[in-house]
């Protein structure tokens, strides 16, 4: 059986779509709503699923702890073989149980990860278009993660083994910013003998919303995601993933200096710590296959006239509009 973890907060407006999708499944499943303290209607939509599906949905109701404590609480909840972890602003394709089954029984991986399309209001991209099925061991899956052709660390595209989790007391963390799915994961292949990533089998839609909390504007916690990286970097002995995790960190630093010149925050320490980390791995960046020379240019502009990139990088993206 499998297990599908939503973490629910103020998504009254959105949560529905999710799940129109998700009770529709095929195959063996549950699905385990946790209300992480939402303020709005969310905690009575969830509760009217489970009404409406009592065989199939499951409520949890807790005080705010964040996208991890929920996912965590869920986690420890479950009840089947596998976990899945579906974002409630997201949806799914109909086969999104099934096929991950199918696959799963197929490949006899520790992980299967399979494929996405980008959706916004406008359109739907499908992602990592042209990459064949790839069947991994753990050094280069855990490369996959940052090294293109990535599989990257989403949480939501991923069949998980509870059994792998719980026997090594897997949890997702609070103190690494936007990026818990990608620490996640990196910790969990570190149990994985075989990964097997398809691609071409597109079974998720990744909503990407104005004001989501991976796009929306500057704030402390997301230099907290610099942490997933160093704690790669410290833990590896893999040359090409710590040199990929110094470049995301370089890149990361120099994103959040432009959020940061077009925030109204008034925080010189967190500006100078964020030029202090572009600096550290700038040699590294430059280095970089992984990107262009437009985008080198600009990490060495943010590094040392912040303003004047910011200034140059809006009117980039104003005329590109």
């Amino acid at each position: 059986m499998v297990s599908i973890v939503v973490p629910v907060y103020n998504m009254e407006k959105l949560l529905p779509r999710c799940m129109d999708t998700l009770v529709k499944q095929s195959s063996v499943y549950e699905i385990i709503l946790v209300d992480d303290g939402s303020t709005d209607s969310s905690p009575k939509i969830c509760d009217d699923y489970m009404q409406m599906y009592p065989a199939l949905v499951r409520v949890i109701h807790k005080n705010n702890g964040g996208l991890s404590s929920a996912r965590n609480a869920g986690m420890d909840a479950a009840w089947g073989k596998y976990v899945i972890f579906p974002d409630p602003d997201d949806w799914v394709e109909l086969g999104y149980v099934s096929q991950m089954v199918e696959l799963q029984n197929y490949y006899q991986t520790d992980l299967l990860c399979v494929g996405y399309y980008v959706d916004t209001d406008e359109k739907c991209v499908p992602a990592n278009e042209g990459q064949k099925p790839n069947c991994m061991d753990r050094v280069t899956a855990q490369q996959a993660l940052l090294i293109p052709p990535k599989m990257g660390g989403f949480a939501w595209n991923k069949l998980y083994h509870l059994d792998i989790i719980r026997e090594h007391k897997l949890r997702f963390l609070d103190d690494v910013g936007t990026t818990e799915d990608l620490d996640f994961a990196f910790h969990y292949l570190k149990y994985c003998d075989t990964v097997c990533f398809v691609p071409s089998t597109r079974l998720y839609h990744y909503y990407q919303r104005s004001g989501a909390a991976t796009h929306s504007e500057f704030s402390i916690k997301k230099m907290e995601t610099i942490r997933t990286y160093e704690k790669i970097i410290e833990s590896s002995e893999d040359d090409k993933l710590v040199q990929a995790a110094k470049e995301e960190i370089c890149n990361t630093a120099i994103n959040l200096i432009w959020q940061y010149q077009n925030s109204n925050l008034q925080d010189k320490a967190a500006l100078k710590k964020l030029q202090r980390y572009a600096r550290c791995y700038l040699k590294d960046y430059l280095k970089s296959a992984q990107y262009g020379k437009g985008r080198k240019q600009q990490a060495i502009m943010a590094c040392y006239m912040p303003a004047v990139y910011a200034f140059l990088k809006n009117r980039v993206t104003k005329d590109g509009e």
